[in-house]
C-alpha cells in the first residue's frame, strides 16, 4: 500500500513532509504579502491623489474650480481656450528638448548641431512661458482683488513643482535644482 507525504503510516506513525514543502509556503505567504500591499498602497494612493472621476483638475482650471460658482464661468472658456493655444506649444518644446537630448547623445557628436537644438529648445520655452504669462494676465484681468490675492496664494503653493524645487515643509529649505524627473511642458506649466 502506497501513502502520500505527510499522512501517517498504517501503523500510525507520521512520514515527515519535505524540507522544500516549507520553502515554497513561506515563498508563497511572502509573495502574497507583497501583492496584497501593493494593491493596498495603490488604492491608498488613488483615493488620496484625486485621480480622474474625483474633480482633479490641472493648472489653472484647480484654482478656478475653488471659485464661487457664480465667478467660475467669467475665466473658464478662457482658461480652456488659452489651454488649446497651448497644447502645440508644448508638444514644440517636447520635440525641441528630444531634439536636443538627440544631439547630445549623437556619435559622432557635433557641438554645432546640439548648440542649434539648445537655442530652438530656449526659445520653445520662451514662447511657452511667454504664453502662459499672456493667459495668466488676461484671466487675473476678470477676478476681483480677493480672487487675485487668492490665485497668488494658488501660485504659491504651486511654486515648488513648477520650478523643479521640493520643499521638505512650508519653511524649510528646499532641495537644488533637476530634484524631480520633470518633462519640459507638463501639464502643470499652466
Amino acid at each position: 500500500m502506497t501513502t502520500e507525504p505527510g499522512t501517517a503510516e498504517p501503523g500510525g506513525t507520521p512520514v515527515a513532509k519535505p524540507r522544500w514543502l516549507y520553502a515554497g509556503m513561506i515563498a508563497s505567504l511572502a509573495l502574497n504579502v507583497l501583492l496584497i500591499g501593493g494593491v493596498g498602497a495603490a488604492v491608498w494612493r488613488h483615493g488620496h491623489k484625486g485621480g480622474p472621476g474625483r474633480g482633479h483638475e490641472v493648472g489653472l482650471m484647480g484654482f478656478i474650480k475653488d471659485l464661487p460658482a457664480d465667478r467660475q464661468s467669467v475665466v473658464t472658456t478662457d482658461v480652456a481656450n488659452a489651454r488649446e493655444t497651448l497644447r502645440p506649444l508644448r508638444r514644440a518644446l517636447r520635440d525641441a528638448w528630444s531634439e536636443s537630448s538627440a544631439a547630445l547623445t549623437a556619435d559622432p557628436f557635433d557641438k554645432e548641431k546640439l548648440r542649434a537644438a539648445m537655442v530652438r529648445l530656449v526659445e520653445s520655452e520662451t514662447r511657452l512661458k511667454t504664453a502662459i504669462s499672456t493667459a495668466l494676465g488676461d484671466m487675473a484681468e476678470k477676478l476681483t482683488s480677493g480672487e487675485r490675492r487668492a490665485l497668488q496664494a494658488w501660485r504659491e503653493q504651486r511654486r515648488p513643482r513648477m520650478f523643479g524645487h521640493r520643499r521638505h515643509d512650508g519653511n524649510g529649505p528646499r532641495d537644488g535644482p533637476g530634484s524631480g524627473d520633470r518633462r519640459p511642458g507638463g501639464d502643470d506649466a499652466e
